[in-house]
């Protein structure tokens, strides 16, 4: 009998493991959307049903109703409505009537508004814990998809259950004139681990604007965030909600603007701005990095973006950058790079307004000179070792959540496209393994970038060398292309070419050419089925220059 009775007490644990073991396979198997519509059923259906129908909603029909009856489909409140919003907008909690009704407090900037009725759910029904909310809000930032599973509902559940750090951003006051307001988050980020997510936004512009004041805040935690404009028309290509590196805008989008600094009053000069068209739509990058081993991370950003009617600004501001791509950094060794930015297409001087750079853990300084007509350093125009606001030199360079570095030139430094900028990183790799250019901070990156606006016509004189005079001319077209590229420069002396292809993350994709050629013309077709951003890099002689390759779909 003892012997029975032990034997069923071993089969009641073991049933009641499979069981749970069942109940947690099949939680994780379930879509997101499956889990968002279990809790409609357990916590709405008591007022949102087929014989109350309050609100005109119906919430307690087959999922697929259900899905119907929310995802793009207007609200019936008159104050919604006319806000543009949607029951559930993919990807827009804060253009969600649903999120607002059911937020009590989650997010303070999305609460309900006096005239959008009252929050639900109501007693007698169940209320909301702050993980059902939270699923559900994520379930809306990662495009409110009706299948698969979106959303990592254990690293949100613990955060709830556990606690972790909450980072929230130092408040930014209500906008005091015309423009919008964005709210991103919350975005949970693994302990020891980090995100970097891409998100659309269409601010809906009733007319083409200016923008001539970004007021930011974001979490301590934060490593950069970066506002991208999609090219007319290819933000059709992306889908609604947040994505990863994978699917970055890269090619489809320029930059407007770069943003470190943890709170940043980003006020441009007077009589400059960033013109807008109506039709625009942002492409939002955001890179969190959790270095706590055993807390999750909540990562939030708010910003206020101030407009002015179009024709106000004398001068546009524009944002280029200069990577290189090819940045090698061997263990236990300190390398240094050094690469011009020029642009020999250009015929009106740059005044450049900020200038700032950019590398990851393994940078220990960062400099930038005029670059002089015959090809040497001029002038020291960037100092690595100076503080953020670049008042004073603290010794040493800070790549941390500072970067990249910023230095605002007043007055505007007037730089001639042909000559350029000369820069030059320093890394220190005392890590095991080799490093190369990469997006997550334990790969490393080495670029340049500055805000300008166009000034005078470049005065051709015979003291300036182009880089067709120095044999490192480089035109490709068309650019941004389709289905082709044709890449042409010419030597004027025999020398030894090597012609590559580096796509974002640094891949090499194709050697174009790679030997000794003689003097004159040469052209290559470069084509590629994936659209996106890539970098031509000719090198003559041992001297580099890179361009810009963009391929549309």
């Amino acid at each position: 009998m003892f012997f029975c009775m032990e034997n069923f007490q071993k089969m009641k644990t073991t049933i009641l493991s499979l069981s749970l073991l069942f109940l947690v396979s099949f939680a994780r198997s379930q879509s997101t959307y499956n889990q968002v519509y279990s809790i409609f059923q357990a916590k709405c259906t008591g007022c949102h049903n087929a014989g109350t129908n309050s609100g005109l909603l119906n919430l307690s029909g087959t999922a697929a109703s259900v899905y119907s009856n929310l995802v793009n489909k207007d609200p019936v409140n008159p104050a919604a409505l006319s806000r543009g919003d949607k029951r559930v907008m993919p990807g827009y909690p804060h253009n969600s009537s649903l999120m607002r009704k059911i937020n009590n407090g989650l997010d303070p900037d999305n609460d309900l508004a006096a005239t959008e009725g009252v929050a639900m759910p109501q007693a007698p029904n169940p209320g909301l814990s702050d993980y059902e909310k939270e699923l559900i809000r994520q379930w809306i930032l990662q495009g409110a998809p009706q299948t698969g599973t979106v959303v990592d509902t254990a690293l949100i559940r613990n955060y709830y259950k556990y606690g972790g750090i909450n980072s929230l951003p130092t408040p930014l006051p209500p906008l005091t004139g015309p423009g919008f307001r964005v709210h991103l988050g919350k975005i949970f980020v693994p302990k020891s681990g980090e995100t970097e997510i891409f998100i659309k936004y269409n601010p809906r512009l009733p007319d083409t604007v200016e923008i001539n004041r970004i007021e930011i805040s974001q979490s301590a935690q934060s490593h950069h965030f970066v506002i991208y404009k999609f090219y007319p028309g290819q933000d059709q290509f992306y889908a609604e909600g947040l994505r990863d590196t994978s699917k970055t805008s890269h090619g489809s989008a320029d930059f407007l603007a770069v943003f470190s600094p943890l709170t940043h009053d980003h006020v441009l000069p007077p009589t400059t701005a960033y013109q807008i068209p109506q039709t625009t739509v942002f492409d939002l990058n955001y890179h969190v990095v959790n270095s706590s081993v055993d807390s999750t991370l909540a990562a939030e950003i708010y910003f206020n973006v101030y407009t002015q009617p179009k024709g106000t600004a004398q001068k546009f501001m524009y944002t280029r950058f200069f990577p290189d791509l090819s940045i090698v950094i061997p263990p236990h060794d300190t390398t240094r790079f050094t690469q011009i930015a020029t642009d020999s297409s250009e015929t009106n001087l740059w005044e450049i307004w900020i200038m700032y750079t950019h590398t990851h853990r393994y940078g220990i300084d960062y400099n930038v000179w005029e670059r002089n007509t015959d090809g040497s350093k001029g002038p020291e125009v960037y100092n690595g070792f100076y503080d953020f606001g670049y008042t004073f030199n603290q010794g040493y360079y800070s790549w941390g959540v500072e970067a990249p570095e910023e230095h605002f030139q007043n007055p505007f430094l007037e730089i001639n496209p042909l000559k350029g900028l000369i820069h030059e990183a320093t890394f220190y790799n005392y890590g095991t393994d080799t490093v190369r250019w990469g997006l997550t901070s334990l790969n490393e990156m080495m670029v340049l970038g500055f805000q300008y606006t166009y000034g005078a016509a470049i005065p051709f004189t015979n003291g300036i060398r182009t880089l067709t005079d120095e044999g490192l001319s480089l035109k490709a077209f068309p650019n941004p292309f389709k289905d082709a590229a044709k890449i042409r420069y010419t030597l004027k002396e025999r020398s030894k070419v090597k012609l590559e292809v580096f796509n974002l993350a640094g891949e090499k994709i194709q050697t174009l050419a790679d030997e000794m050629q003689s003097s004159g013309s040469y052209l290559y077709t470069f084509k590629t089925e994936r659209a996106g951003m890539y970098f031509l890099n000719i090198t003559v002689n041992g001297h580099s220059c890179e361009q810009k390759l963009i391929k549309t779909n």
